[in-house]
């Protein structure tokens, strides 16, 4: 079972805003690295997993 599909489960089962809030401060965290690195291919590694966590944090949030 992935995270998202935990997290999904989780949120089904009435914790949306606990996983929500948790998902949102790892998006900010990971901003927060991309804009500090300099290493451009750790830049390109973080951009995409950020725009997984959002496409997931999207979906989670637009079930409720």
């Amino acid at each position: 079972m992935t995270r998202f599909e935990r997290d999904l489960k989780d949120t089904l089962e009435g914790n949306e805003i606990e996983v929500l809030t948790k998902r949102k401060h790892e998006i900010d965290r990971l901003e927060t690295e991309l804009r500090c690195t300099k290493n451009g291919f750790r830049r390109q590694c973080l951009t995409q997993e950020i725009a997984r966590l959002k496409r997931e944090y999207n979906e989670i949030s637009d079930k409720f």
